[in-house]
């Protein structure tokens, strides 16, 4: 199974096919790291994810393509969800589409919502990447009622991974040229999420409009107030405007914190490099009320609870 999508790579991209021996590149497992050069345990104390120039040698063989890494997991999982799992979530978004365009039927797209929600949880599973941890579901907010969902950002996983966890409907703001991805772009698209477009500044202010009319007709947003992915999974400074939309639609604030999708799908790399669910967590923090507090006092608050169950790799530098 793996002769078609490797012939696609190579056509399109001239790799070049390493074999991970150097111990440049540490995996996070608690507090004991492989050395690639000793193929041993080495007990020391854990160090933050730094990619270099080559992944560990317990990852196996891969190719770089434009300075991205591909493995044989990577080949693996992007099989199960693309072509394989890939088809059915396509299947069902164009059929529930086309009902809904043709009969009017759910214009908030809650069905698309489950459709996404739905195929997260299978191929997560599936790939042996779905959470291991997840604490205070008991704090999310009831169905039907709206709140801002903001987490820290590290990985394409966090998006599939918060989309499992909480069952309540939701939009993600996302970027404006995540609307070109296959698959992807149809779920944000057609679902009716909220895509911004940061080049102009009418562009922020229409998503930011759109947010918050969601928000005060029951629904509500899930943001990235970092803006974008870390590149080193530190937790990265805050982007203005996001907490606005809490104040302005008067909702609450429920903080997330994501742990472990930097060390299995890292911004270097084109697929994930490993099954690693022992190790992914999300933590749920209690709502924060942002009635009568300040953009500050609010992106304070909520950066400290973030921060709070982020293992000492993921927080910032001082």
């Amino acid at each position: 199974m793996l002769v078609i999508p490797s012939a696609v790579i190579l056509c399109f991209f001239p790799p070049q096919v390493y074999h991970a021996t150097a111990p440049l590149y540490y995996l996070r497992s608690d507090t004991v790291m492989m050395s690639a050069a000793a193929a041993s345990p080495v007990n020391v104390p854990a160090q933050p994810i730094i990619p270099t120039e080559e992944i560990p040698a317990q990852l196996g063989p891969y190719l770089k393509i434009k300075g991205k890494f591909l493995n044989f997991f990577g080949v693996l999982y992007g099989i199960q969800s693309v072509l394989v799992l890939g088809v059915a979530w396509w299947i069902a978004l164009t059929i529930t589409e086309l009902v809904c365009r043709a009969t009017g039927w759910d214009p908030d797209r809650k069905f698309h919502d489950w459709v996404g929600k739905t195929w997260s949880r299978v191929n997560m599973i599936m790939g042996g990447c779905a959470p291991s941890t997840v604490t205070g579901r008991e704090l999310l907010p009831p169905t039907g009622q709206a709140a801002l969902f903001v987490s820290n950002h590290a990985s394409w996983f966090d998006i599939p991974l918060v989309a499992q966890v909480i069952p309540n409907q939701f939009k993600f703001i996302a970027a404006f040229e995540l609307r070109k991805l296959p698959l992807v772009g149809q779920q944000l698209m057609d679902g009716k999420h909220v895509l911004i477009d940061r080049s102009s500044r009418k562009g922020q202010l229409r998503s930011f409009k759109e947010s918050v009319a969601y928000l005060k007709r029951g629904i509500s947003i899930f943001a990235f107030p970092e803006g974008t992915r870390s590149r080193d999974g530190r937790l990265k400074p805050f982007k203005g405007g996001v907490f606005a939309m809490a104040t302005k639609a008067g909702v609450p604030i429920v903080p997330l914190s994501i742990c472990g999708t930097f060390s299995t799908y890292p911004s270097s790399a084109i697929l994930p490099l490993l099954p690693n669910s022992k190790n992914l967590a999300v933590h749920v923090h209690p709502p924060i009320d942002s009635n009568g507090k300040t953009e500050e006092e609010l992106e304070e608050l909520t950066r400290s609870a973030i921060i709070s169950k982020l293992p000492p790799e993921s927080q910032p530098l001082p």
